[in-house]
């Protein structure tokens, strides 16, 4: 299962007689950002959003389709929903999403308890069902959904981080990957929509933004646009009353300077960069068609290291990929240990139908895939414990979410080098603070991924 895959719970209210809508969002974070407008386009049509499927007269899953698992766990979600389907109150059981767009046909065939399937391009299209107009398959050719500004959007009650999608699409073509036989290629949106998304998100509680797209750091560029992310971040530093703006997925060959500099001089731009590299040896390099080598890998990780210093880097990395070898795995391991990122995180690889690895040869056997991808994350598990270690003393901004015991004597959170849902948890001990607050703490424990920390100011 993919780290950064989320199942964000819908708002806890009372079902009633009619109009109530229960939603499941399964993937990544753009995904999330899909189903929080189709919530919202609920809500405006008078549904209210349940969060015990029996209770609901509509059933929405928004699927993921992006390897192997994620499209299991899709599949085992579906016919879990179509229980209710066919015993409770559910009349109308919606797929949404990547697999629906891939495998409309199979799945109307093989789950025929699905009343309608919406592909990727038009998850807005749930308006037509709620009115009862639409046609059963919705799924057009491949493509993506921008929200704009005014997009309708429900957010959970009291959330305080939001995803902002950017972009969508990947006009890349990794031999792995088919994100973009489902999402089509890169699209991105304008500057001055997505200031004022945040403005109203800010509005709205939100003190932390979150900026995704397939390849974030290709943001402007189909409309021929250079520099246009160090634009948008330099417009968002202007916006009252947001905190944090984060960036994910930045295409490795693409972080120019100006960004890095950027994360020093910007008031709300997070120290943070989450850089996918998948791989670091030659021979995978190009067999995965990911444009660079190994070498201009660790010139652009040193690069960083010097230019913006204390940042705090992310990666990801896919194993077993037809032709892996154990020098090539070998050579991995050794740059992860060398680049000395502050969180590591691993995928298997999935053989996806219409990519060129799918008929590639030789094949990795599964259980060789496995032992790597667990010797990647031991690996992970001991940079972050060195990791914690070298934070310890440090003071660190900590967004608070919540309270990690009954009494509420402890707090939990995210220090600013933290992503939601896929880095861990930040420990506040003594802390007064409110779910939205960012507190200046200091680090004084490390448990591997998380961190004990205390507020500098007492009783903060």
């Amino acid at each position: 299962m993919l780290a950064a895959m989320t199942k964000p719970k819908p708002q806890m209210v009372k079902a009633q007689a009619r109009k109530t809508i229960h939603f499941v969002s399964l993937g990544c974070p753009k995904n999330r950002v899909d189903t929080e407008v189709m919530a919202g386009l609920a809500v405006a049509a008078g549904y209210q959003i349940v969060s015990d499927p029996s209770d609901a007269t509509i059933i929405v899953v928004d699927t993921c389709g992006f390897i192997e698992s994620a499209k299991q766990e899709s599949i085992e979600v579906l016919l879990d929903m179509a229980r209710f389907r066919a015993q409770g109150k559910c009349r109308t059981l919606v797929a949404a999403g990547c697999l629906a767009q891939r495998y409309a046909q199979d799945l109307a065939q093989e789950v025929p308890e699905l009343d309608h399937l919406v592909g990727t391009s038009h998850p807005d299209h749930l308006t037509e069902i709620l009115e009862g107009v639409a046609a059963r398959l919705d799924v057009g050719p491949a493509g993506h959904f921008l929200p704009t500004a005014s997009t309708p959007r429900f957010l959970e009650p009291g959330a305080a981080t939001a995803y902002v999608k950017i972009g969508d699409g990947c006009s890349r073509l990794c031999s792995f990957c088919a994100i973009p036989a489902i999402r089509g290629t890169a699209r991105s949106r304008q500057v001055s929509d997505v200031v004022e998304e945040v403005k109203l998100l800010v509005a709205r509680g939100i003190v932390e933004v979150c900026l995704v797209a397939q390849d974030t750091a290709a943001f402007g560029r189909d409309r021929g646009g250079e520099n246009e992310l160090v634009r948008l971040v330099e417009q968002l530093d202007d916006v009252p009353g947001l905190r944090w703006a984060r960036l994910l997925y930045l295409y490795p060959d693409s972080v120019p300077d100006a960004l890095l500099d950027a994360m020093g001089q910007l008031r709300t731009l997070a120290p943070y960069l989450d850089i996918p590299i998948q791989h670091a040896s030659d021979a995978m390099l190009r067999c995965m068609r990911r444009g660079h080598g190994a070498k201009s890998l660790r010139r652009l990780i040193e690069h960083i290291r010097n230019r913006a210093q204390g940042a705090f880097l992310r990666t990801s990395v896919l194993v077993g990929h037809p032709g892996e070898s154990e020098d090539d795995f070998a050579q991995l391991l050794a740059f992860l240990e060398w680049a000395e990122f502050d969180h590591v995180g691993a995928f298997r690889y999935s053989a996806e139908e219409g990519t060129q690895a799918a008929s590639a040869q030789p094949k990795v056997s599964a259980r060789l895939s496995y032992a790597r991808y667990r010797k990647v994350m031991a690996l992970s598990r001991r940079l972050a414990k060195a990791k914690a270690a070298q934070l310890r003393g440090r003071q660190l901004e900590v967004l608070v979410e919540g309270s990690a015991d009954d009494q509420g004597f402890v707090r939990v959170g995210r220090h600013i080098g933290q992503a939601p849902e896929i880095d861990g948890q930040t420990y506040l001990v003594s802390s007064n603070a409110s779910p939205g607050d960012i507190v200046l703490a200091k680090i004084i424990e490390g448990r591997d991924h998380d961190l004990v920390a205390e507020p500098v100011v007492e009783g903060a």
